[in-house]
């Protein structure tokens, strides 16, 4: 073998064992003995730091890449061949979105969300006009895609993550959202915050009249008042917290009492790389906060100062809370 076959050969090892390990400390299950060993694989060599921290920016980027790459080449020419410059895009794109696709701890996009017609990366928020009269603001890590009828677009489907959708005074009919089998119908003048994540689908109403409807039945929503859907069922109408539903729109988070894992499972949506909880009475500690987003790098002192966590940052952006 030569000298620099040699040296691919121990890089493809390193980023091999970077994976592994980018593995278990996002699983949830690490320990402090993971730690431990994790920070020893990484003390070995600057050359096993850089491995780990490449692959979890690959990991991040992944879906980026391709959707860009979708959006900037077009598969047909004018003469209706393929280039061959949009070949390479797209096989590009392809491998990319394969990788996406097999994601087992959602450290990067599924396939469906990095074709979206929109989607937003970590971090990143986004205000898109779908139609005349109807405007999506769209919160970090967010995918759907427009459904039309005509050439009119008619309505959205929110792959997931959380939108505010604004439908403006005179629009014709209602504009309707759709997400896991469910629906929300937004009639003229109605403002929503619909937000789909892990399985369940809670819609926040803001002004107007908005209905939401799942297995054949639905609940109709005013201002400050919620509802949802899941696996339980559609949920009856509830008082909301409006300031704390849309308190992203102003780049703060609210937490009202909740557990800190909830929090940091939130913020994680947030920020590169990961925090991750390895103290269960920890976790279950309830928190009242207001966090901004451009802050986020604080967020772990933060948790140190005020509960006397131990907090580990280790390279690519993971930190170990226990």
């Amino acid at each position: 073998m030569s000298s620099r076959s040699s040296v691919q050969g121990h890089a493809s090892a390193l980023h091999r064992e970077a994976r592994d390990w980018l593995l278990v400390l996002t699983s949830g299950r690490a320990t402090t003995n993971d730690a431990a060993g994790f920070k020893q694989w990484c003390a070995q060599s600057t050359a096993h730091a850089q491995a780990f921290a490449e692959t979890r920016l690959l990991w991040e980027n992944l879906g980026t890449a391709g959707r860009q790459l979708r959006e900037r080449e077009p598969a047909v020419a004018r003469h209706g061949r393929m280039t061959r410059r949009a070949f390479l895009g797209g096989a590009v794109a392809a491998s990319a979105a394969l990788l996406v696709a097999r994601s087992p701890l959602h450290m990067w996009p599924s396939l469906p969300d990095v074709m979206a017609d929109y989607r937003t990366a970590t971090g990143e928020q986004r205000q898109i006009e779908v139609s005349p009269g109807v405007v999506v603001e769209m919160n970090t890590q967010t995918a759907m895609n427009v459904r039309r009828s005509e050439g009119r677009a008619v309505g959205i489907e929110l792959l997931t993550g959380e939108i505010q959708l604004q439908v403006s005074d005179g629009y014709a009919g209602a504009f309707e959202v759709k997400a896991l089998q469910g629906g929300i119908h937004a009639a003229s003048g109605a403002l929503c915050n619909v937000r789909c994540l892990d399985g369940r689908v809670q819609v926040t109403g803001l002004d107007g009249n908005i209905r939401v409807a799942y297995q054949g039945r639905s609940e109709s929503l005013g201002r400050a008042q919620q509802a949802g859907y899941g696996s339980d069922g559609l949920s009856p109408v509830a008082p909301a917290d409006t300031d704390e539903a849309i308190a992203w729109r102003r780049r703060v988070l609210v937490f009202d009492d909740r557990p800190l894992s909830e929090v940091i499972a939130e913020i994680n949506r947030y920020r590169p790389g990961k925090i991750i909880l390895t103290n269960d009475q920890l976790a279950s500690r309830k928190v009242h906060a207001q966090v901004s987003l451009n802050q986020l790098g604080d967020v772990a002192s933060l948790i140190h100062q005020a509960f006397g966590a131990s907090v580990r940052s280790l390279p690519g952006g993971i930190v170990l809370v226990s």
